[in-house]
């Protein structure tokens, strides 16, 4: 069975890739994963705030962008922990101890003068990188074109300085995804990964303070990717990694089913380690054996969104069986 595939346009052996979190900025950590089979891998996100702070000694923003004290001090200790430096050698020392492809990742909340830094990325030998931008729409004041025109001035400006491929990261905050998703793979970028996984909150009654909450994906997680992946397969220039939800080897098959090129696991890849990969690859080999198919392009998208006659499954979201009693 075949299951190599393209990613950023780049050839990969499998369509598995791990996404950028803690585990992947360690080199022996990359070593486990390729060997598992991953298909590439993204190293774990340097803010853009710390790349300003280190711009910067008395840490003046150019777009003036506001922070509470604790987030201040988050992003000092952090920045002293992974300087820009750290950040370049591992990528360098990725490079060497890994033939799969390795892609950069940058967490971004403007497109200020950090871009610069890409340059150095692109020199250091990565093999793309991968924007994970997010842009909480609690502010009033922010209107949905002020939102979009972020993604899209990041995505100009970053284009213009480096040669190597471009994914950009999303959630699905956009009072028209389709549509917003769409423009945005006509911008130039190699693809398009749905979708973010943020930090959650809780509040201890006890203390009444604020505590983090799991950071590990759900299961549950898996629904709304598979429906946005099927409803924006046919409609992108650009392909799709999905992954939110991602916890056993038939959610990667359900996902590239829908149209996903790719798939992205990190939650999986903590809680059963990288065996998941090697487990997910042996599944998919011999589901594909099952069902007579020669390679990922047999079968990639055959449930996506007018490509199928149950296209409407994906479209309707409330069901009367559910709210009218309807057996």
């Amino acid at each position: 069975m075949n299951i190599e595939t393209k990613f950023m346009g780049l050839d990969i052996k499998s369509p598995i890739i791990v996404g950028s979190c803690g585990l992947t900025s360690d080199v022996e950590t990359l070593k486990r994963i390729e060997k598992a089979g991953a298909g590439a891998v993204i190293l774990k996100s340097i803010f853009e705030e710390q790349i300003l702070q280190e711009m910067s000694n008395n840490y003046s923003m150019s777009n003036a962008i506001e922070y509470a004290d604790e987030t201040y001090d988050y992003i000092v200790a952090h920045t002293e922990k992974q300087s820009l430096a750290k950040y370049i050698n591992l990528i360098r020392s990725a490079k060497e101890a890994v033939s799969i492809p390795v892609i950069a990742s940058v967490n971004c909340v403007s497109s200020s003068q950090w871009i610069n830094f890409a340059t150095r990325v692109e020199q250091a030998g990565a093999d793309g990188i991968e924007l994970n931008m997010f842009v909480l729409p609690s502010d009033v004041n922010l209107t949905t074109d002020n939102v979009e025109k972020f993604y899209e001035n990041v995505i100009h400006n970053i284009k213009k300085v480096v040669k190597i491929p471009v994914s950009v990261k999303i959630s699905s905050y956009f009072s028209s995804l389709a549509r917003f998703a769409q423009k945005l793979s006509w911008m130039g970028i190699e693809n398009l990964n749905i979708f973010n996984q943020f930090s959650k909150q809780d509040i201890n009654i006890d203390t009444m303070t604020i505590e983090p909450a799991n950071v590990f994906s759900s299961p549950n997680s898996l629904h709304k990717t598979i429906r946005w992946t099927a409803i924006l397969a046919n409609v992108l220039n650009c392909p799709i990694t999905a992954g939110g939800g991602v916890h056993k080897p038939q959610d990667i098959i359900k996902l590239l089913l829908a149209g996903a090129n790719t798939v992205q696991t990190v939650s999986a890849i903590y809680e059963q380690g990288t065996d998941f990969i090697e487990e997910s690859i042996a599944f998919l080999k011999e589901w594909m054996q099952k069902n007579n198919f020669e390679s990922l392009g047999d079968f990639r998208g055959k449930l996506a969104v007018e490509k199928n006659n149950e296209s409407s499954a994906f479209l309707r979201v409330q069901f009367m069986k559910y709210f009218a009693g309807i057996k």
